[in-house]
């Protein structure tokens, strides 16, 4: 897995498909996807929704150090 705790692997055979491969605090999720296509946006919409939160938790903070 690389920094953004994700992976895609590649089919070891016709007709199986690619799997998007993520690690959460909630665990190891694979989804299956038709093409590398798909598994690529698969694997940018999982980690753009872990940065959007990331971003809302830091958000979070920020706003309750200003109100003090």
């Amino acid at each position: 897995m690389d920094e953004h705790h994700g992976a895609i692997y590649v089919p070891p055979a016709n007709g199986l498909p690619y799997l998007v491969v993520t690690v959460t605090s909630d665990g190891v999720v694979a989804r299956p996807a038709q093409t590398r296509a798909e598994a690529r946006i698969l694997l940018s919409r999982e980690r753009l929704a872990r940065a959007r939160a990331g971003q809302r938790g830091h958000d979070g903070v920020e706003r309750t150090i200003d109100a003090q």
